[in-house]
């Protein structure tokens, strides 16, 4: 019997795994290099001002949401244009009364729901069709007082579905500084990079606008509960381009703690994968088809999250070393790419000291994110 070569084994592996990760790491460099390009005001004036439904599901403080509420009320967009639109269960609320006193509407669902997706449909059911569009935000986000104005500017352009920049403000502790970094850098490479390139915007589960009639039926069709992937992958089939405005912020005005990124990230994995496996069926059609939109959508599920791409190639350089010096170096190379395309992407005044320090708080987000992957597989 021939004796197994397992030093040939071990480089033909080293190969295959390599041009796995290189793939990778070329993809997130390619955008990370087109964000450079800055995107600037794009939409001019326009006197048509459509009916806006800004929709808040799922509170759970009456705190939390006035902040929200005031941003909108102080837009430069004309109030008859626009109502606020607050969802609840009612044992998750105390005092509605606080915010009934606000120009808003109040929707108290008669079921408890747990999911935005069955809230924001319970609400399109009760409503009047009388709106253009739909702005779906969460309880705590605020917003500039030309929000309205500019995305009806990009609505009017035939912006069917549009992402606005999402960006944390409270970031004062180690771990909020370190999400408000990632955070910056898929702005960058998934929404910023993708449109330099002709690319739709990734959708980030808040400040996203929608045409209300296709909102409602897209909803009404849903399978399960999860609701930026599945509108992100509706449109995607239906070779609808997401837009992405990226000086028409969505403010994040929450300190995040370790629990909050673990349960953020657990729902995220989760929805990525089982999206993954609902609709990779539909790859082959989107690429003979041209969709290359929906292509490079599965391209990003199928991808490893960002830390865990890191600790990978790392522990993969350090593994070859032990084997092959030699072997090992386009390892690190590939590592430190890595490394420049991230930091390519996020903003300059990110790249400080304080990041840095930041920084040692990364183990926490790599244990974070092996403990949801192991969690969710079981």
């Amino acid at each position: 019997m021939e004796q197994i070569n397992w030093t040939e084994v071990i480089s033909i592996a080293d190969v295959i795994l390599f041009l796995f990760f290189a793939v990778c790491v070329f993809y997130l460099f390619i955008f990370a290099l087109s964000s450079l390009k800055e995107q600037k005001g794009k939409y001019s004036k326009t006197t048509k001002n459509y009916r806006y439904a800004i929709f808040f599901p799922k509170l759970r403080s009456v705190d939390e949401i006035e902040s929200s509420i005031e941003s909108f009320l102080n837009q430069d967009y004309p109030k008859d244009a626009f109502d606020i639109i607050l969802i609840y269960n009612e044992s998750d609320l105390d005092y509605p009364d606080r915010l009934q006193s606000q120009a808003v509407k109040l929707i108290c669902t008669e079921n408890k729901l747990a999911s935005r997706s069955q809230m924001i449909r319970y609400a399109q059911d009760t409503l009047e069709p009388v709106y253009d569009a739909a702005v779906i935000m969460r309880p705590g986000n605020t917003v500039e007082p030309t929000f309205l104005t500019r995305i009806n500017e990009a609505y009017f352009a035939s912006g069917m579905a549009i992402q606005t920049h999402k960006t944390d403000v409270a970031i004062k502790r180690n771990i909020s500084i370190l999400h408000a970094f990632f955070e910056e850098m898929n702005n960058a490479i998934f929404r910023r990079g993708h449109v330099s390139l002709g690319f739709s915007a990734s959708l980030n589960g808040t400040g996203m606008v929608f045409n209300y009639a296709w909102l409602k039926q897209t909803l009404a069709s849903l399978q399960d509960k999860s609701l930026t992937k599945n509108l992100e992958s509706k449109l995607l089939r239906q070779g609808t381009f997401i837009e992405y405005l990226e000086q028409v912020y969505t403010f994040e005005n929450k300190s995040y703690k370790l629990s909050d990124i673990n349960k953020e990230r657990r729902d995220w994995y989760y929805n990525e994968r089982k999206s993954l496996n609902r609709g990779f069926g539909f790859f082959f059609k989107a690429l003979f088809s041209g969709n290359f939109d929906y292509c490079d959508k599965m391209f990003q599920w199928m991808m490893p999250s960002r830390i865990l791409l890191i600790f990978l190639i790392a522990l993969l350089g350090f593994a070859v070393s032990m084997f092959d010096w030699a072997l090992s170096v386009k390892w690190w190379v590939l590592l430190g790419v890595l490394f420049f395309a991230f930091f390519m992407a996020v903003p300059k005044k990110m790249l400080n000291f304080r990041t840095f320090i930041a920084f040692l708080a990364l183990p926490l987000f790599l244990l974070s994110v092996l403990r949801n992957i192991f969690r969710i597989r079981h």
